[in-house]
């Protein structure tokens, strides 16, 4: 015989044929007192039917890829635009003039005016006396101060600035690593909920298949109110399911919407399947880790940013020679006094030299501090190297354990499909009860769920072994 809902051939009896043929005669029959029978769960149907109708919608929005919202990520993330920014700031610093290889130019210009009474007398009786007196000065200053020498404090600070911008790089480097593997993650989470979602929909479209049949049972006195009762149960059951995961991708859009920088109400599609990368060589993924991992580069800019304070330090020990040069103009008159106007211009210049001799034991205090700064700093790298090779064995021995789960899960899953053929058809021939029925289904839908999540476990680990690898930036 063959069964058109599900479109598959299944044996027949001798005698069981007529029986068939009687009881679909006798649900025709009874069709339309079945359309008034338990108005609930029409109603129920009609709203998960809607739901379903706006989550086919939704699936015609178009498709966004993981390469394209990773673009879109590094492109409009706040934090990273946040951290380009922290980076620009330490270009900007990245100067000659800022390390102390130029000199400095100045001008200063002034005008000073004064009214006064003045009264004068001399020894030889002469009394000089004036009200009033105007009096004014005008002058200006153009100067110049060059060091020319400062114990290579100025090469030394020059190196600090630029190791401090490749640091600011760096920074920004693992904040976009991070935003790559939050996007990718929080992807690849509705990927996968989405195929959870596929599987739901078939068990509800079988559970309503298969409360049909019982209600029709019933009807006709073959079957009982407790397997009618059940199979509602069970609908319900995979109904409600199916409304929490579409609720959960709702959120994770929402989530995904939100790193992307991006309206959160917009609406997309993703890809249905997840493509697992190519196996991965522990021996490789390690020469990469230590050449490439951004923790571990960062780390060793560390130590040489606390060498290059030492090296400023002790440059302060050495001499420090400048040159100066000048150029000055004055001009003044007076209505009392000696003087009634005057005029003076004229160039200088000259060479200073200055050397710490002693200043309290303060410069040996702080070169101190500064090999203890690159002993600390060595020892975080120390404990960075070894939490991250850690990391990386453990995340790998996960990775190809849950590889061999997957490869398990598709065998179970081929298992339990064929479990479920063969105890669909008993169960049509009735030689299977409706609760041993739903436990065959029961475990096709726990192999469903179990392949779905150790295929989304072997992609987290997959990019958790390339941000560790330093491998989860775009070419």
């Amino acid at each position: 015989m063959l069964c058109l809902q599900c479109m598959t051939i299944f044996p027949v009896k001798p005698g069981q044929f007529q029986m068939w043929v009687i009881f679909l005669n006798k649900a025709k029959l009874k069709m339309n007192k079945v359309s008034f029978i338990n108005k609930q769960t029409a109603i129920f149907l009609l709203l998960l039917q809607l739901v379903m109708l706006t989550g086919l919608q939704k699936s015609r929005a178009q498709v966004l890829t993981a390469g394209e919202a990773v673009n879109i990520a590094v492109e409009n993330n706040f934090n990273i635009r946040i951290s380009r920014l922290g980076e620009e700031e330490m270009k900007n610093n990245l100067t000659y003039g800022n390390a102390g290889f130029l000199p400095s130019i100045d001008l200063s210009a002034a005008q000073n005016n004064s009214i006064t009474n003045s009264r004068q007398e001399y020894l030889s009786g002469q009394i000089n006396e004036r009200d009033n007196a105007k009096s004014n000065s005008f002058s200006s200053n153009l100067g110049l101060d060059w060091t020319v020498f400062d114990g290579l404090r100025m090469f030394n600070n020059y190196k600090l600035l630029g190791n401090q911008l490749r640091a600011g790089e760096l920074r920004t480097r693992m904040q976009v690593e991070n935003a790559i593997s939050s996007v990718l993650i929080n992807y690849y989470n509705i990927v996968q909920l989405h195929q959870k979602v596929v599987v739901f929909e078939k068990a509800v479209s079988l559970g309503e298949e298969l409360t049909g049949i019982a209600r029709e049972m019933l009807l006709i006195g073959s079957g009982s109110r407790l397997d009618l009762l059940q199979a509602e149960v069970d609908l319900n059951t995979d109904k409600s399911q199916l409304l929490d995961l579409q609720q959960r991708i709702a959120e994770a859009s929402i989530a995904l919407n939100q790193l992307l920088a991006r309206d959160a109400g917009i609406e997309f599609a993703v890809e249905d399947t997840f493509r697992l990368m190519p196996g991965f060589d522990y021996s490789n993924l390690l020469q990469k880790t230590e050449a490439e991992n951004s923790g571990l580069l960062l780390n060793n800019l560390d130590i040489e940013m606390a060498m290059n304070n030492l090296d400023i330090i002790k440059g302060s020990r050495l001499p420090v020679v400048g040159v100066n040069a000048g150029y000055n103009f004055n001009v003044q008159a007076s209505e009392s006094g000696f003087v009634k106007s005057g005029r003076t211009s004229g160039l200088n210049y000259g060479i200073t030299a200055s050397m710490s001799l002693f200043n309290g034991f303060n410069l040996k205090r702080q070169q101190q501090n500064a090999r203890i700064g690159i002993e600390m700093a060595q020892l975080h790298l120390d404990a960075y190297q070894s939490e991250i090779r850690a990391m990386l064995l453990s995340t790998y021995t996960a990775y190809t354990s849950r590889l061999k789960m997957v490869s398990f899960e598709k065998l179970n899953l081929e298992t339990s499909n064929i479990n479920f053929e063969i105890a669909g058809e008993r169960f049509r021939l009735g030689e299977l009860s409706g609760l041993e029925y739903r436990e065959a289904q029961k475990n096709l839908l726990l192999a469903n769920e179990r392949l779905i999540n150790a295929q989304f476990e072997v992609r987290l680990l997959e990019i958790n072994l390339l941000q560790l690898s330093g491998s989860i930036l775009p070419e």
